[in-house]
């Protein structure tokens, strides 16, 4: 995404005034109240999908972009010029936590740190794993390079071999396994890259076009899914794009946009269709993974949901302008 913003008063045209392009997310307690109030349901998704095994919960191992990592891509805040911003996090910066390690937080869990900064041990593995700023190798345009997935996933896979051969018994090994939590989350970055405008964003996209794109990326998806199961991995989370056509840099800048008030509903069209095909996958691949735990996590209707009824949630308030902090 652009900028975290997707979370704010966007969507609602009577906070639309005047046409401020480049917006960044101010530290507020609003916005990380939404990250909690969403995480708080995609961990209730993941315990109750657990519930069954006979091992707890004990690591989360984590691939995607820059929404499990802020090192796992180069793309720009503001989605126009990829080498003028440089932080690469779409979801926050400094101080903030990740949304993967607000997860582990809320499993009593430790963050997953970043495989570049472990030191090979298998006791340091054993605790979790962040493998999405591997990415960040492939460059801006990697997010749609689905060898950047597939990089993760070998790496995922090694890992969980050095698990098994480090443990002091076969029942150790098995608990290492079983215990994984394996949170996906591909999708976002590839798509505010894609609604981005200008020479780069067209260079960038697929041959396929805007929309023959969720088939592709969706069924990476399913095949990582399939793969970690053959990795003997049997709690998977996959999440969701959000809706980027509520972002703000995508409302002033997006699809056909015409007065700059309300979510570019063409951007949003085109997450849903992606968001659906993912679930589609998911779906269909249950029957076929006998043993698997595997979870959607919407985030599009969840944010959806606390944009359209901000009341409902506490004290996420949309129309304070001390929550933005647009230049």
């Amino acid at each position: 995404m652009p900028d975290t913003q997707i979370v704010n008063s966007a969507a609602r045209p009577e906070l639309s005034r005047e046409a401020k392009p480049t917006c960044v997310w101010r530290r507020n307690a609003g916005s990380m109240a939404l990250l909690l109030l969403l995480f708080l349901l995609f961990l209730r998704l993941v315990s109750s999908a657990g519930a069954a095994e006979s091992f707890p919960a004990t690591a989360v191992f984590v691939l995607g972009d820059s929404t499990a990592s802020c090192a796992a891509t180069t793309l720009s805040l503001n989605l126009t010029s990829p080498s003028s911003f440089p932080s690469p996090c779409l979801f926050h910066s400094g101080r903030r936590r990740l949304l993967p390690d607000i997860l582990a937080a809320k499993m009593d869990l430790p963050p997953p740190p970043l495989i570049s900064t472990l030191n090979g041990s298998a006791a340091a593995a054993a605790m979790g794993v962040n493998f999405g700023g591997e990415e960040g190798e492939s460059g801006g345009a990697g997010v749609f390079r689905m060898g950047a997935i597939g990089q993760q996933l070998r790496l995922a896979a090694e890992t969980l071999q050095v698990l098994r051969l480090e443990a002091a018994t076969p029942r150790e090994a098995s608990a290492g396994v079983a215990g994984a939590v394996f949170v996906v989350s591909f999708g976002a970055d590839a798509y505010a890259r894609l609604l981005a405008r200008g020479s780069e964003a067209d260079a960038s996209a697929p041959k396929h076009g805007r929309r023959g794109f969720a088939r592709l990326l969706a069924g990476r998806v399913g095949r990582a899914v399939q793969e970690l199961y053959e990795a003997d991995v049997r709690r998977v989370a996959v999440l969701g794009v959000p809706p980027l056509g509520c972002a703000p840099r995508v409302m002033w800048e997006g699809l056909h946009l015409v007065d700059g008030r309300g979510c570019v509903e063409e951007a949003n069209e085109l997450v849903q269709g992606y968001n659906a095909r993912v679930e589609a996958q998911l779906d269909a691949l249950r029957p076929e993974l006998p043993g698997a735990d595997i979870v959607f996590c919407d985030v599009y209707k969840g944010v959806m949901e606390m944009i359209t009824n901000p009341g409902a949630y506490g004290n996420i308030t949309f129309t304070n302008r001390n929550y933005l902090f647009c230049m």
